[in-house]
């Protein structure tokens, strides 16, 4: 039974300006407003240097892009496997495939870590399951007094023609509105857009917190430092100050002055002088800010070039990569809660389809996470093929944590294909 709140005529318009939203929306923008190059440090104003307006520094840079990709390559860049009851799991492969859901995945993720939330409406297009990623800018979850997930509205307003759109959506019908004028309703066949949350949340329990909200601050700083440095060596180390001692000279002494000759008076000297700046603090401070960045982004400062590895065994990889796994692992869980989600929608779309799936075979589904991780392929082969021999392990778990496996499912049907394809001696005679 749908909530007394969505029988009020418009109820969406004002969902859409409830504080909680607008608060969300405005963050979501800062964040792409950052990774778009629109840094704090642009707004460092200009000064006069010499006479002459000196046009400061402004250092961007764009670590923090790099450190969302590193996060969202690491837990998905490795296709998920699907394992359970092999006709279900040849089903739902062959929705992956067709509804090219590793991308859909890998949207997913880099909008979890980027916005700390992600949104996702799985529907039937021309016979075929697909999901739309709905932008974290457009997108309003519902939930009622009693913390239910009722409804969700996808609100944007056109630029050129300042048109308001919703669509909004309940767990029955989807609706389309212009202007607050309803232009089309259809039925909704899977559900709700299933609302993906990290689990460090914000102040509103529903919503996800990005890292970029720790990280940003920190960033800020190590830009501004740098931007100053430079201007201070520029202006400072690079561009001396002429000093004469003695007599005042009445000419101007040239800033040019290159290769010239300079009159002095008896007992005068003349110098350059530069500003001294204390190297050990600027470096303190701003290899403690780079720590910082690291240790709260949780990534090797290695990967992306801060450091050298000398020892790269297993138990190196394990404790350099220790937090990163600690964060994918949070990870991890919060996709699992979504992709079982979307599962339940594939199986009501099958089912409008004609394929009908058994009880038992679905609830053997699962979904397995391959992350990312460098690894010493050698000595993990050597640990699979010592527990395989002892009889302590499968076949098919080896290929599941094999680095080399890419299709598990796939992988198993060849090697049963190879089993039943029996050798044959040269006289013809097969071999048992």
């Amino acid at each position: 039974m749908e909530s007394d709140y969505l029988t009020e005529p418009l109820w969406f318009v004002d969902e859409v300006e409830k504080t909680e939203h607008l608060k969300r929306i405005a963050n979501v923008i800062d964040i792409k407003e950052y990774l778009l190059r629109l840094h704090k440090v642009l707004q460092r104003k200009d000064f006069k240097f010499k006479d002459e307006t000196y046009t400061t520094a402004k250092i961007v840079l764009n670590t923090l892009k790099s450190i969302l990709n590193f996060h969202t390559s690491y837990v998905i860049g490795n296709p998920v496997s699907i394992s359970g009851d092999p006709d279900a799991v040849k089903i739902f492969n062959s929705v992956y495939k067709k509804g090219i859901y590793t991308k859909t995945d890998y949207q997913i993720v880099s909008d979890l870590y980027t916005y700390g939330n992600a949104f996702e409406y799985v529907y039937l297009q021309d016979g075929v399951i697909k999901s739309k990623i709905i932008a974290n800018e457009d997108a309003y979850p519902v939930y009622d007094d009693n913390y239910n997930y009722v409804a969700f509205v996808e609100y944007w307003e056109d630029m050129e023609s300042g048109h308001k759109n919703y669509i909004v959506y309940t767990p029955t019908l989807v609706q389309v509105y212009q202007d607050s004028v309803k232009i089309s309703e259809d039925n909704n066949l899977s559900g709700l857009p299933i609302h993906y949350c990290m689990m460090d949340k914000t102040e509103y329990n529903f919503f996800g917190d990005s890292i970029m909200n720790d990280l940003m601050p920190i960033m800020n700083q190590i830009e501004s430092l740098l931007s100053k440095l430079d201007d201070a060596i520029t202006t400072l180390s690079l561009n001396p100050i002429g000093v004469s001692e003695g007599q005042r000279i009445d000419e101007s002494i040239p800033k040019d002055i290159v290769g010239a000759t300079i009159n002095l008076e008896d007992g005068g000297s003349f110098k350059w002088v530069n500003a001294q700046m204390d190297y050990n603090n600027i470096k303190l401070l701003l290899d403690s800010l780079v720590q910082q960045l690291y240790a709260v982004a949780g990534v090797p400062a290695s990967v992306i070039g801060q450091g050298n590895i000398s020892n790269v065994s297993e138990i190196s990889l394990k404790l350099l990569f220790s937090q990163t796994d600690n964060k994918a692992k949070q990870t991890v869980q919060v996709l699992k809660e979504g992709f079982y989600k979307r599962f339940e929608y594939f199986r009501k779309l099958l089912a409008i389809q004609g394929t009908v799936m058994s009880d038992e075979g679905y609830d053997s589904l699962d979904v397995t996470f391959s992350v990312n991780r460098p690894v010493d392929t050698q000595g993990l082969m050597k640990e699979l093929k010592t527990q395989y021999d002892m009889g302590a392990i499968s076949k098919q778990t080896i290929i599941d944590i094999s680095p080399y496996t890419v299709d598990v499912s796939a992988e198993m049907k060849r090697i049963d294909a190879e089993h039943e394809e029996k050798p044959v001696k040269n006289d013809g005679e097969q071999v048992e």
